[in-house]
């Protein structure tokens, strides 16, 4: 039943969102068709009421609030200007619309992809880059940096639950992330780095970012990211006397990131993810599917790593005739794909709004960067077997 709910909850999703071209609407046709096909009705209500009581649902309203802010300061006070004439003088405008995602991929941050996007659009709006294309590298640049680096949670969980040092796990999957980077890079036509050594260009980077900057250096402190942004972005606003900046909120997004928390929390309240994997095996498929479909699946419907990870593992683990490390970088990998792939995933989704794409656009534009990280993954598979 879990495996006919979940599926129906997507079809439901995909037809609203396809008539109506609003995602909230898609992700509340999820929520009712999942529990209606479910019958599960106590954790449709009881996960409502969760939602209010989230935590981490304040942090991140809280999170892209600032976020938004210190964009609309960056405009209002000419630094968003600054920095793209900076960078675009250092770099061609597609390597700055790569590159900048990349380096803010380094800080794991819920809707960190929306940091970049308003300098990436006025970039690309200036060098004539094509919406979608500018939507897809900033959205890819940034999550190629999960399939290896070492300050995602979910890559710390893998660690944990699989028993390979941390460092190890950065050199084993290391070859995906550069598979990704390096055809996506390609793909896009991003051509060879030439560096201007301009040291006004340099200066005029350096501060035009330092709200950026003093981000990074409070994530990399262990200061709670919510925290970091809201008083980067405070700090940041008054001292540009963005007082109307303060007073903006985007209603829409807010309602967007509750129905995606209510959803999330209505998966993991009735159980259908636990379900879900356990219909899999009671139905004798093969291992390698439960460890492949099932993290992809549930990455998709919760929209993050660390749920579609932590749910699967346990049960892969059981299967002795799959080594460990095989095992672990298999359930990552397809954890990060079925987020990448997600319709609830917040920077997809925000992305997708902020550029005014489709976010079928985006993932069928991202086809190649996709299948040559699966390649990545492969010739890794293989060499750790050797």
């Amino acid at each position: 039943m879990a495996i006919l709910s979940i599926l129906s909850g997507f079809a439901a999703m995909i037809l609203i969102i396809k008539i109506t071209k609003k995602i909230h609407f898609g992700i509340l046709a999820a929520i009712f068709a999942t529990a209606f096909i479910s019958a599960n009705f106590p954790p449709l209500f009881q996960s409502f009421i969760y939602t209010f009581k989230y935590v981490k649902f304040y942090e991140i309203i809280v999170t892209i609030y600032g976020i938004y802010l210190i964009s609309d300061t960056m405009k209002v006070s000419g630094n968003s200007k600054i920095f793209s004439e900076s960078i675009k003088n250092l770099f061609s405008a597609r390597q700055a619309v790569a590159l900048m995602p990349m380096a803010l991929g380094l800080l794991p941050m819920p809707g960190g992809a929306m940091f970049t996007a308003p300098m990436i659009k006025e970039i690309s709006d200036e060098n004539g880059i094509k919406n979608i294309d500018s939507a897809s590298m900033n959205y890819w640049f940034r999550h190629s940096m999960e399939f290896f680096w070492i300050l995602y949670p979910a890559l710390i969980f893998e660690s944990a639950l699989s028993g390979i040092k941390i460092l190890t796990l950065l050199f084993i999957q290391l070859p995906i992330g550069i598979f990704s980077i390096v055809s996506a890079w390609i793909f896009f036509r991003t051509g060879k780095i030439k560096i201007n050594h301009s040291k006004k260009d340099w200066k005029n980077l350096l501060i035009s970012v330092l709200p950026i900057i003093f981000i990074m250096i409070g994530v990399i402190s262990s200061i709670p990211g919510w925290i970091v942004v809201l008083t980067v972005a405070f700090i940041y606003s008054l001292y540009y006397k963005n007082y109307k900046g303060i007073l903006k909120i985007n209603k829409n997004v807010m309602i967007l990131i509750f129905f995606v928390f209510w959803y999330k929390n209505l998966i993991e309240i009735s159980g259908l993810s636990d379900s879900f994997v356990g219909e899999m095996q009671n139905a004798g498929m093969s291992p390698w599917i439960i460890i492949v479909l099932s993290p992809l699946i549930i990455g998709m419907i919760t929209g993050i790593t660390q749920a579609a990870f932590a749910v699967t593992m346990p049960i892969a683990m059981s299967f002795v005739n799959i080594p460990v490390d095989v095992t672990a970088i298999t359930v990552y990998y397809f954890s990060v794909i079925g987020v990448l792939l997600s319709p609830v995933h917040l920077c997809l989704v925000l992305t997708s709004e902020y550029f005014g794409v489709k976010i079928s656009s985006m993932l069928k534009k991202l086809t190649i960067p996709f299948l040559f990280s699966f390649l990545g993954y492969i010739i890794m598979s293989i060499v750790i077997r050797i």
